[in-house]
């Protein structure tokens, strides 16, 4: 019996799935439309592409998670394309960090002041300037509303600011990427905690018409073990805020961090930066910095005196003291290493900068003297999922191990404070302590309250909040005027020469390389780590990609059946078949009937399949094709 082979019929709907890339981004960021102007040189069409649906464009340039990248159909050939550092190197250019940063290049409807308004300067409240809150009002101010931002602490930006680390995202970045969004009319209220310093029903009494609550999740997980009341142990949230803020925290020469997520490992990498203190230091303060080196460093003890150029001398050793005496950091987590939720380069970056990591470990309890931590016992683990994956690690007895520390982290895990919340709220609860929000329209128990970000749903990546929070404003625009705020799209083919179409010459030979890194013995303080790409490399990398967008559209009319196609394709995704082998829905029917008026008996007509994983766009196809059946063309959804 011949196999058969279910099918598909493409339409514009198929063709846009086909963009991997931008399917995996939370926010729809055409991330292949602008690595291809990257690759072309149209460096600010890239910009635009990247910064239309992202306010936060620069900041993902930096420290995205990259859904796209794990969804990228590149990785089944060897890797990825590198689309995050891309993003950072055309917002380097355009950006909020370049001089000539204009939003109105991106959205050029802010030009025309007759343009239509949709919200009538109508008032919204945000509760949280993270990047959920600030992305809500983003869209909301474009359309025309009238949002206020309210802010607990004095710095907006949310756990962008608190929780992440300055090597990693510079916060002058923070601020310029926050300063567009105000451009747009977007009011930011500093100091302002919800339940301390006004009342969710004082928003109702100001004017506000809607809420967003996007507080984010600001409070570490506690763990139920002995000893973790001891002085030295500290949670991790707590400990980035104290980091971030700029305030001294006391570690002591061991460190041990508890988790495998990423907050764990910016934790681990944050606690071999505290030495940053020399960085800056007056002359003073670096003399005493010098002595307390000479204790670590005793082959330089002799140095300490006067030296012809005692500036110059104290930093060198300051900084030799911060290479050769920063506390030693051990990471312990239940998972192993390809279970462990932080991206792979955040392990390899923390093994390179001398973290050691253990897999397979759970804390026991948390050994202590006189109220001070003295050490931790640890039990080996011999799984952490069951076999339906679900969480429910289980140990080995008599494994148990103890490791001497000066400071135990905890990095298990983050919620939302909701102690703020009142029975004439309305506002209900799941059971995991998040505030019961539809995912599809952000709308919570109260019709005129919506939520998105970690205090909807748990602690999520950046883009996943970005995408909640303009998911929330086009809900709340819709709930205030009862008109959908999305654009109407239509569709648009463009058909390119097929002797001309060409991917460039080796390109699928061409292997990932990561961006340029600061070397190790300049990681400290608040140095960032990763660097831009040079012009060259950027092109090289954008190069890479296989440009899912455009793709052979079969001419059935045309097409002669002679097989040139099948045969000269290198990656063998085509196949000739006999039409009856076909299975698919009642679409593949109807266009039986259209086509041939009934439905094909077995040797009547034949059929070409393509696998879509495997088409490396190369274009082959259709310049083999003798009659011109094949041609490449982008098929894709644009506004009307």
């Amino acid at each position: 019996m011949p196999p058969t082979y279910s099918v598909e019929l493409p339409d514009v709907n198929y063709f846009a799935r086909q963009v991997l890339c931008r399917e995996g981004c939370p926010v729809r960021t055409d991330a292949g439309g602008y690595v291809q102007a990257i690759a072309e040189g149209r460096y600010e069409d890239a910009y635009i592409i990247a910064r239309t649906p992202n306010p936060f464009a620069s900041i993902c340039g930096r420290v995205c998670a990259a859904p796209c990248e794990t969804k990228c159909r590149r990785s089944a050939l060897d890797a990825a394309v590198s689309i995050r550092a891309l993003k950072r190197f055309v917002c380097e250019k355009y950006g909020v960090e370049s001089d000539g940063f204009d939003l109105n290049r991106v959205y050029p409807e802010l030009r025309d002041p007759r343009r239509e308004r949709i919200g009538g300067n109508r008032k919204v409240a945000v509760i949280g300037a993270g990047p959920a809150g600030l992305s809500c009002a983003h869209e909301l101010a474009l359309m025309g509303f009238a949002p206020t931002v309210f802010e607990a602490h004095n710095v907006a930006g949310g756990m962008l600011v608190l929780g992440v680390p300055e090597y990693r995202l510079p916060r002058e970045i923070i601020r310029a990427e926050i300063e567009a969004i105000e451009s747009l009319g977007v009011e930011i209220r500093h100091n302002s905690k919800l339940g301390k310093d006004f009342a969710f029903a004082d928003l109702k009494k100001q004017g506000f018409e809607a809420v967003f609550l996007g507080i984010g999740a600001h409070r570490s997980r506690e763990l139920s073990i002995e000893g973790v009341q001891n002085d030295g142990v500290l949670r991790a949230i707590e400990f980035l805020l104290n980091v971030n803020l700029g305030f001294r925290v006391t570690l002591g020469r061991k460190v041990v961090v508890i988790g495998g997520g990423n907050v764990a490992f910016d934790v681990a990498r944050s606690v071999v930066r505290q030495a940053e203190k020399f960085a800056g230091m007056s002359e003073a303060e670096l003399r005493v910095a010098l002595h307390q080196a000479a204790a670590a460093l005793e082959e330089l003890t002799a140095k300490d005196a006067e030296p012809p150029d005692e500036v110059r001398l104290a930093l060198d050793v300051a900084r030799e003291a911060i290479r050769k005496g920063v506390p030693e950091v051990h990471m312990f987590c239940l998972e192993n290493v390809s279970e462990i939720p932080a991206a792979r380069e955040e392990i390899e970056e923390a093994e390179n900068e001398g973290i050691q990591l253990h897999t397979r470990f759970g804390p026991k309890r948390i050994l202590g003297r006189d109220g001070k931590v003295t050490g931790i016992e640890l039990i080996k683990a011999s799984r952490v999922f069951d076999e339906n994956r679900r969480f429910n690690p289980q140990f080995i007895e008599g494994s148990e191990e103890t490791v001497d520390c000066d400071t135990v982290v905890l990095a298990i895990g983050q919620s939302a404070d909701l102690a703020w919340i009142q029975p004439e709220d309305n506002l209900k609860l799941t059971p995991r302590g998040t505030l019961q929000t539809d995912p599809a329209t952000m709308a919570t128990s109260r019709p005129d309250v919506f939520a998105g970000g970690d205090v909807a749903f748990g602690p999520r990546i950046i883009i996943t909040a970005v995408a909640e929070g303009k998911r929330a404003a086009g809900s709340i625009a819709k709930f205030l005027t009862g008109k959908e705020a999305a654009e109407p799209r239509q569709a648009r083919v463009t058909i390119f020469n097929t002797q001309q179409y060409r991917m460039k010459p080796d390109y699928e030979k061409f292997a990932r390389q990561a961006p340029p890194t600061l070397p190790m013995d300049r990681r400290i303080g608040i140095a960032e780590v990763e660097k831009v790409y040079p012009e060259t490399a950027a092109r090289l990398q954008a190069d890479r990609c296989l440009k899912c967008h455009i793709g052979p559209v079969f001419n059935g009319d045309e097409c002669v059946l002679c097989g040139g196609c099948a045969d000269v394709c290198p990656e063998y995704c085509l196949r000739l078949v006999d039409v009856a082998q076909l299975r698919g829905n009642e679409k593949l029917q109807v266009a039986f009937l259209a086509r041939y008026g009934c439905v094909p008996a077995p040797g009547q007509q034949g059929a070409i399949l393509k696998d879509e994983t495997r088409c490396i766009r190369c274009g082959l196809c259709a310049a083999r094709c003798p009659t011109g059946a094949i041609t490449m063309e982008r098929v894709e959804l644009v506004p009307a």
